[in-house]
């Protein structure tokens, strides 16, 4: 049953995300374009203003489909769920598990292919911009890094970014589900329990902070490929992410799965 779950998700979702990014991809496109034509001193002048607008539609694009995002995740979970169509979801002959897990790898996959076409969108943009060899140059450089003695540090980032990816999720639903034991206002205590969540795990890593800082926000440090963290770090990452996914995912799936209140 999951499969037919994940599989209608995912058509839901595309419905509206697909077109988002074919849009931002144009975006790119549309504003490569321009500067490449802005590099010809005869038309420099008309040009600029095209690059100028379309620079400011690319910046809303990327802030509509994260947005947008954000919302879909949060509106499938919260009206298919818990909304009117809860009364059929939770009939269908599923287990609460399911439901979680179809929402939560549907979004992630979305997210992950939002993060393709981010990517894709990028090389767009230089590819019309930069010279051809100089692109080709790039292009090797990339594979060397992606294929070079780092590819299991590289295999580890992208682990943990798909779990930390889930945890999120999970957060969120549990909080969803939490603000929806309230008979009013579930959307506001939701997003209060949200706050909290972070505040209890804030509280928790202050043991394992370090000069001040939290352990966790050398995550931000993966995000930069020339200063990787050590292997032990990310594993260790990795392993919180998962504690948090289990106990997120516990707490939406109790719930949801033993205090469904649908009124």
């Amino acid at each position: 049953m999951l499969g037919k779950l994940l599989k209608y998700e995912i058509k839901a979702m595309g419905r509206v995300m697909l077109p988002l990014y074919a849009v931002l991809l144009f975006l790119a496109g549309f504003l490569a374009l321009n500067l490449r034509l802005g590099m010809n001193p005869a038309i420099r002048m008309i040009v600029d203003k095209f690059a100028v607008i379309s620079g400011f539609l690319f910046v809303i694009g990327i802030i509509t489909v994260g947005v947008v995002m954000i919302v879909m995740v949060v509106q499938r979970f919260y009206k298919n769920l818990l909304g009117n169509e809860g009364y059929l979801m939770f009939s269908l002959p599923a287990t609460t598990l399911e439901h979680i897990l179809s929402k939560g790898i549907s979004s992630l996959i979305w997210i992950l292919v939002g993060g393709a076409a981010g990517i894709a969108a990028g090389f767009l943009m230089v590819s019309i911009v930069s010279d051809v060899p100089e692109f080709l140059r790039e292009l090797q450089q990339l594979r060397e890094m992606i294929f070079s003695d780092r590819m299991g540090e590289i295999i580890l980032v992208i682990v943990l970014l798909i779990v930390g990816i889930m945890e999120s999720l999970c957060k969120v639903y549990a909080a969803i589900a939490a603000g929806h034991q309230f008979n009013s206002h579930r959307l506001l205590f939701s997003a209060v329990a949200y706050i909290v969540f972070g505040i209890i795990e804030t509280v928790i890593s202050l043991p394992f902070s370090s000069n001040g800082v939290p352990f966790g926000k050398i995550v931000g440090k993966v995000v930069d490929a020339t200063n990787l963290p050590p292997a032990g770090t990310m594993w260790i990452l990795i392993g919180i992410a998962l504690i948090g996914m289990v106990i997120y995912g516990a707490v939406a799936w109790y719930l949801l799965d033993r205090r469904l209140n649908l009124e």
